[in-house]
């Protein structure tokens, strides 16, 4: 779970990079996709967290 977790961690960085690179070009309506996709993988990123912490208590 921990490798999974680390996978999308990696993921929501690089999209951070890519939301940058899209807001200096100009491109509203890819932002929104891109945020929005950001968004869900930081759900995801939550829930395992959540998740780990109630199987080691």
């Amino acid at each position: 779970m921990k490798n999974h977790l680390d996978k999308l961690r990696l993921r929501h960085r690089r999209l951070d990079r890519l939301i940058d690179t899209t807001k200096a070009a100009g491109k509203q309506e890819e932002l929104k996709t891109l945020k929005r996709i950001r968004l869900n993988l930081k759900d995801r990123i939550t829930a395992l967290r959540q998740s780990r912490a109630s199987v080691t208590q």
